[in-house]
């Protein structure tokens, strides 16, 4: 058997690593703010580059996926109206009278799923977040539900990437650990208070370089996910912007910020997760 890779999306990565292994899953944690949707809009993004198709399920609002992606320059709205790219927010799974309820996807779910990617020939799946198919109760029962859910991944043939929250109670690190175990390649991003961005491989299956290895990087308007060092670069060779026609000199530009990792606008009918598995929101 031939093992076979694709681009991640993020070039420092892909550099070092050549890659991820297609047909596999990439594990991607961290702390709100840390960067995981931008990280799954690259993700995703390749895939466009790549001509395949791709599918986003996400807690977020397609409309505000679609602006999040746009602010570092991946033209997801034209993917989306070209079919090359689709979107699902979590609540579309969910029957209106569970809406409000404590409860995860229901079981037909999962047979959607695999109508979607089989119906539409998808190779590349993002899930932004994972919780809804992993967090269940009793939490004896996670290692089996895990191990079933990413096989069926697995069966589905496609390159996955799904985002996980910093876990903060016994049975979420125990959720995390079973989904490490699984997943061949673990990535997790970290910051503090949207500074000091960092990105560690932590598992990448039949590797030992660069393991546990910081990657300092910014999220730069425009591209996304690079290093401080890339990034400098861009800002150095950046056009000079052309001169005001006004009369008086022009305002000066505010210092650019990094995009938020996700909006602030939340669903109409958000999903509740199981009160057993918590995560900080």
């Amino acid at each position: 058997m031939v093992v076979d890779k694709t681009k991640l999306g993020v070039s420092f990565f892909d550099e070092s690593f050549g890659g991820v292994y297609r047909g596999r899953q990439v594990l991607c944690s961290g702390r709100k703010g840390s960067g995981k949707s931008i990280l799954t809009c690259q993700f995703l993004g390749q895939a466009l580059q790549d001509g395949d198709k791709a599918l986003l399920l996400s807690k977020y609002r397609a409309q505000d996926t679609i602006i999040i992606a746009e602010s570092v320059g991946l033209p997801f709205a034209k993917a989306v109206t070209e079919g090359q790219l689709t979107i699902l927010e979590y609540t579309s799974f969910i029957p209106e009278s569970n809406a409000s309820s404590n409860v995860m996807l229901p079981p037909q779910s999962f047979m959607e799923l695999q109508e979607t990617v089989e119906s539409q020939s998808i190779r590349r799946v993002a899930f932004d977040t994972v919780l809804p198919w992993v967090a269940i109760q009793p939490v004896a029962r996670i290692a089996e539900h895990v191990y079933s859910f990413i096989h069926a991944i697995e069966r589905l043939g496609v390159t996955a990437l799904l985002t996980l929250p910093k876990p903060v109670s016994n049975p979420a690190f125990t959720l995390k650990s079973r989904l490490e175990d699984l997943c061949p390649v673990v990535i997790n991003l970290d910051h503090k208070e949207g500074e000091q961005r960092v990105l560690r491989v932590t598992k990448y299956l039949g590797e030992i370089k660069n393991l546990s290895t910081p990657f300092p990087f910014v999220i730069a308007p425009g591209s996304g996910i690079m290093t401080e060092v890339a990034f400098a670069e861009l800002q150095k060779n950046s056009p000079p912007q052309a001169p005001s026609m006004a009369a008086q000199p022009p305002a000066p530009t505010p210092p650019s910020q990094p995009p938020p990792e996700a909006p602030p606008a939340q669903p109409k009918k958000p999903i509740s997760f199981s009160s057993v598995i918590r995560f900080p929101e």
